[in-house]
Order: C-alpha cells, then sequence, then structure tokens
C-alpha cells in the first residue's frame, strides 16, 4: 500500500513538471524571446538589373519564379530569422548565384515557409540551372535553356526551350517544350506539347500530350501514352513493364515487339518508322 502511494505521488509530481515546462515554454515563446517556435520571416528582398542567367544551388529551400509586369527581377526569400546568414545571393556581370551554405534543422514547432521567389521580367531571356537536395521547383514563366536536377522534390515547369531534366524522387510536370532531354528514377513523367524529347524513367508512368517530331523514350516499369503523336524522325519506345499507348495524327510504320502482352495498332508503309517494345504489356497504336 505505501509503495502504490509513492508511485502515485511519482506520477503526480511529473505530470505538474510536464505542466509547468508548458506553461514557461509558451510564455515565453509568446513573448518572442524562445526560438523553439518558429515562425516564417522575410530573409531577403532586392530587386537586380541585366539578368540573363540563374543559378540555384540549394538543399532544402523551395523554389518558385514568376512573371512580372516590373522593370525589374527580384528575388525574395522566406524562412526562419535563424538561418539568414544561410543563404547567399550574388550578381557577377549578367549572371546570378544564389546558394545555401547549410542544411537547415528545425528543433521544435517550426511553423516557418522556406521559398525563393524569383520575379521574372517578361521580356526576359533566362538560361536556369538549378540543382537541390530537398525541395521543389515551380516555374510559371518561359525559360530559354535550362539544366534542373532535384533528388528530392517535384518539378513543374510552364515553358522551357531547350534544356535537361532530372529528378531522383519527384514527380516532373513540363507544359510545353521545343527539346528536351527528361529522367526520373523515382516519379512519373507528364509532358504537354513537345518537338522532341528523350526520356528514361526507373519507375513511374510517363504521359505526353503531343509529339510534333521525335521521341526515343524508355521505361522500366510504368505506363507510357501519348495522346497524340505526330513524329517525323524515325522515333523508338520501350517499357519492359508496362503499357504503351499511342493515338497516331499521321501515318507511320510502326515495328512493335512484345514477349507478353497483346498488339493493337494501325500501321502502314509510310516513313517514318516508329519502333515499340515491350517486355510486359500491351501496346496500342491507332
Amino acid at each position: 500500500m505505501k509503495n502504490k502511494k509513492i508511485i502515485i505521488s511519482i506520477i503526480t509530481l511529473i505530470i505538474l513538471i510536464i505542466v509547468l515546462i508548458g506553461v514557461i515554454v509558451f510564455g515565453i515563446a509568446k513573448s518572442g524571446n524562445f526560438s523553439f517556435l518558429e515562425k516564417t520571416s522575410t530573409l531577403y528582398n532586392k530587386e537586380f538589373n541585366d539578368i540573363t542567367s540563374i543559378s540555384v544551388n540549394v538543399k532544402s529551400y523551395d523554389v518558385k519564379i514568376k512573371e512580372t509586369n516590373e522593370e525589374k527581377l527580384k528575388v525574395k526569400i522566406t524562412g526562419s530569422s535563424k538561418n539568414k546568414d544561410k543563404i547567399k545571393v550574388e550578381q557577377t556581370e549578367n549572371r546570378l548565384e544564389i546558394g545555401q551554405e547549410k542544411s537547415i534543422v528545425c528543433i521544435g514547432l517550426c511553423l516557418y515557409d522556406e521559398t525563393i521567389t524569383i520575379y521574372i521580367p517578361t521580356d526576359y531571356d533566362i538560361k536556369y540551372n538549378h540543382l537541390s537536395s530537398s525541395g521543389s521547383l515551380e516555374v510559371e514563366s518561359q525559360l530559354t535553356t535550362g539544366n534542373i536536377k532535384t533528388t528530392s522534390g517535384d518539378i513543374t515547369l510552364k515553358g522551357i526551350d531547350n534544356g535537361e531534366v532530372n529528378s531522383t524522387s519527384g514527380n516532373i510536370k513540363i507544359d510545353n517544350a521545343k527539346e528536351l532531354n527528361v529522367n526520373s528514377t523515382s516519379g512519373d513523367i507528364k509532358v504537354g506539347k513537345i518537338n522532341n524529347i528523350t526520356l528514361s524513367a526507373t519507375s513511374g508512368n510517363v504521359e505526353i500530350t503531343e509529339i510534333t517530331n521525335k521521341i526515343n523514350g524508355s521505361t522500366t516499369s510504368g505506363d507510357i501514352e501519348i495522346n497524340k503523336l505526330a513524329i517525323k524522325e524515325n522515333s523508338s519506345l520501350e517499357a519492359r513493364s508496362g503499357n504503351i499507348d499511342i493515338g497516331l495524327k499521321n501515318k507511320v510504320f510502326i515495328d512493335a515487339k512484345t514477349n507478353s502482352g497483346n498488339i493493337d495498332i494501325d500501321n502502314s508503309n509510310t516513313n517514318p518508322i516508329l519502333t515499340i517494345t515491350t517486355t510486359s504489356g500491351d501496346i496500342t497504336a491507332k
């Protein structure tokens, strides 16, 4: 009986200590002098002239690129005020470089939004290079050229003339492009209208609205779907484990082979040649 009373007393004391600590923490946090509660602050906000090239190398920030009717390019960075010194923005002639020196670790209640927003005037032609470890990229303006690589994070592009896009773990979505090389290890690839594309997906589906000239693509595990295919040059598609479904917009000669699956195609004796191969999956081109 005595031991039971001791245990109850200890539990009561522990509860009182936890309540007391909670009151102290939230009381100090409310006064704004406690770093346990972190909120979003504006870390950087500056305008630039005559920028033709942007290079971003970050670890954890999300990056957004937006169009603006203003005459100058602007960079705005938000996040925790404790991390202000970890982000650097430098201009060298017409080149703008944005970098993150160290990874950011949040301990406590983290309410801040780590975002780099770049506002690009509509009449600017921008060459864009991007490298990030953990963070998404969302581009709402048209890029001239780009070399984009993310380890973990989605990539969304309104439009790009020429470039290369790579994602280790994340989805890729591109509205329109002229010529692209796209690679994804784990994630879906979705492309709107494009002239020429070379793509590779290890694990994920590929969906393309329209091809107007040429495609060379392969998936290890995932389907390939092309709504409108109007190629003018010889092209090829391969899916080891997945279906290939194509809507033909012009006449092509289709060389289709599958080890395990059905083939349903509308063939012709007209060039160009479209070679389609699946190891395990159906082929439909009509």
